[in-house]
């Protein structure tokens, strides 16, 4: 009977063990987006349930490892691109969809680029999805986040919602590249595909070679290649983000950071184009704006 009980007792230990080191497990967020849908917990371990969260993001953005830990896949699950780091006792955080900018076995650090967001139909609009599981268990990414935010409020208050966050578009501005709007922001018909759907940025026709710059000084969250914007450079400024897209090639990194005027590529005509220009987008709090609206 003792003998039992013990085995009983070193089984639970055993068995618990990779949940209690899920709530030491202290977390960064992979990409800096909001949370567009929560970690909804199952009834069961087979029951429905969001096994994960959902955070804003958008094709070719870096996606970091959440910890220091090992990568136990990168590869195709149901057809989508994916990502999972191993941090010790069985527990690992996982990113769909991620084409992996690093092999199984390799060793990454907390924040370290792991790969860019693809292509999925997880979400209504593009988004990350990530997760925490030790195999068997599903958890909450967000719980375990390393710096919680806080708001101190008066004892006895009620709570409020923030107020939106007002976009700035950064002072001075420039144009990125010398030329004609050869395509406005709008409704048209594809030159290609012949549908009629929402021209997404300005068509700015150059020959192909022509220096491409940052109109204001900011961040590069995506530089890769995408089957219809050909090579493409995406950038995060003061409360807007813009894209350029159909380079010749790729000239800078995620994660640099550019001054206002450093180029950032060559006009080309990659992906689906019919000649040497620059697809220049933008968004102000995630809403597609026209760019030339801005400078």
């Amino acid at each position: 009977m003792r003998t039992l009980t013990a085995l009983l007792i070193v089984c639970l230990m055993l068995c618990s063990a990779p949940i209690a080191r899920a709530a030491e497990l202290e977390l960064w967020p992979p990409v800096p987006g909001r949370p567009v849908a929560l970690f909804d917990r199952a009834t069961s371990r087979y029951s429905a349930g969001h096994r994960g969260v959902d955070l804003a993001a958008f094709e070719g953005d870096g996606v970091r490892a959440g910890a220091a830990g090992v990568v136990s896949f990168a590869g195709m699950v149901a057809g989508r691109p994916a990502v999972s780091v191993d941090h010790g006792g069985g527990v690992r955080t996982t990113y769909t969809p991620v084409v992996s900018a690093v092999s199984v076995g390799q060793r990454v650090e907390q924040g370290q680029l792991i790969g860019v967001v693809g292509t999925d139909d997880h979400c209504r609009s593009m988004c990350l999805h990530w997760g925490l599981t030790d195999g068997l268990d599903h958890f909450d990414p967000m719980a375990q986040l390393s710096i919680p935010t806080i708001r101190l409020l008066p004892q006895g208050s009620t709570p409020q919602p923030r107020p939106p966050r007002v976009s700035v578009v950064p002072g001075g501005g420039r144009m990125p590249v010398t030329g004609r709007a050869s395509s406005p922001f709008g409704m048209r018909v594809h030159p290609i595909t012949g549908a009629r759907k929402l021209h997404d940025g300005t068509d700015i026709a150059a020959p192909c070679g022509t220096p491409v710059t940052a109109p204001w000084p900011g961040r590069v969250v995506g530089a890769a290649f995408h089957s219809a914007y050909g090579y493409r450079v995406i950038m995060e400024h003061d409360g807007l983000r813009t894209a350029y897209a159909h380079l010749r090639g790729l000239e800078v990194h995620v994660g640099d950071e550019l001054a206002a005027g450093t180029r950032l590529g060559a006009v080309g005509s990659t992906g689906l184009s019919t000649g040497c220009h620059l697809h220049w987008m933008a968004w102000r709090n995630g809403a597609l704006v026209d760019p030339l609206t801005l400078v």
